[in-house]
């Protein structure tokens, strides 16, 4: 398990000292008197509690985290959001100016984003259009990253992914990172689990050593204004360096982890899924609309919260219904989803509206 990932891991990391905060340190005891920080003693009014760090990684938070996502609690680290997962994972694997990720387009954009920032290469080896869905081309995956002299240090792969929907086979996926042992670190994004009928892969961890996960409450559990998320590893001494040496001292506001606990607290729990089965009927609503139109050339199969249609003049769709305060995303442009557009699912009033204006579109 440990020569799987920590072979990728850049060199200074396995060696060098981290910094420890006092947080880190000393944890926190509602009985104590810390003196330890350097913090300001006295609470703003209705701000109590705000004038004191929060302990780097709550133990308690960490535990309903493993709960919640059937792991152990040594194999997570919390993050703001998948966002900040993305950053520390570059990080941590990628040698600026010398290593690469590797990115099958149609796919989130930071990965390549946070690459390039490195700065790292990218290398894409885009998805595979065909029958009116996107597939993984794996044989050129594999190919490309067991390759050394490309230097691909990370495959990322986003299933569901975004903005195409559709999730990817959970064998095919651990083909891959059995193909990839030794050759590189597979981060498999499940930002949008809930809501595909094949879930999670944290079940997979433990026997597929060179596998991360990322997981994150913005979208299932309607939290992405407090920024949430955590990294998924079966290495706990991987898990256990990112955490003493690569993340920041302080990376989870009070405020985020107070709600995280509200959120995954068994009533509330309840209501999220409640409004994910709402937002899963509203999609399938959507996609028997939208197929009815004749200005829509596809609508591809979705396993997440949202769809991504084609249709002819998409730029001028998605002009009229900013006119009219609709905002979506346009993807028309960018390669491998040409004439593309991604429609969150909203509530029921709001696709209305959206299916409304498309009968009164013309181009």
């Amino acid at each position: 398990m440990r020569e799987a990932i920590f072979k990728h891991v850049r060199e200074h990391f396995k060696t060098m000292d981290g910094y420890s905060s006092a947080g880190m340190e000393s944890g926190k005891d509602a009985d104590k008197i810390y003196l330890n920080a350097n913090e300001n003693p006295y609470s703003l009014p209705g701000l109590e509690g705000l004038n004191r760090y929060p302990e780097p990684q709550p133990p308690a938070l960490l535990e309903a985290y493993a709960q919640n996502y059937g792991v152990d609690n040594s194999q997570i680290v919390m993050t703001r959001g998948a966002d900040e997962a993305l950053v520390i994972l570059t990080k941590v694997f990628c040698e600026p100016h010398r290593d690469n990720i590797l990115i099958s387009t149609p796919t989130f954009g930071m990965y390549a984003v946070d690459a390039r920032a490195m700065p790292s290469g990218v290398i894409d080896v885009p998805l595979i259009k065909a029958d009116g869905s996107f597939a993984l081309d794996s044989e050129n995956i594999i190919k490309l990253a067991s390759n050394a002299d490309d230097n691909i240090k990370i495959v990322y792969i986003c299933s569901p992914n975004n903005p195409t929907g559709n999730s990817f086979d959970h064998e095919q996926l651990i083909d891959i990172c059995e193909a990839l042992d030794g050759h590189a670190v597979v981060i498999l994004d499940e930002t949008y689990a809930e809501f595909a009928k094949a879930g999670s892969m944290t079940s997979d961890l433990d026997s597929t050593p060179n596998l991360i996960i990322l997981r994150t409450f913005s979208k299932s559990y309607s939290f992405a204004g407090m920024r949430m998320g955590c990294i998924l590893c079966g290495d706990e001494d991987f898990i256990s360096l990112v955490r003493s040496k690569v993340m920041d001292a302080y990376p989870l506001p009070l405020l985020s982890i107070e709600a995280a606990f509200h959120v995954l607290s068994p009533e509330i729990k309840d209501i999220a899924q409640d409004n994910i089965s709402i937002i899963l009927a509203e999609r399938n609503r959507m996609e028997v609309e939208l197929n009815k139109s004749a200005k829509i050339t596809c609508v591809y199969p979705s396993d997440a919260n949202f769809l991504l249609i084609e249709m002819k003049n998409a730029k001028s769709f998605c002009d009229y219904l900013v006119e009219n305060n609709v905002i979506i995303r346009d993807f028309s442009s960018k390669q491998g989803s040409e004439d593309c557009l991604r429609i969150s699912i909203g509530t029921k009033e709001e696709n209305d509206l959206v299916l409304k204006l498309l009968q009164e579109f013309s181009a």
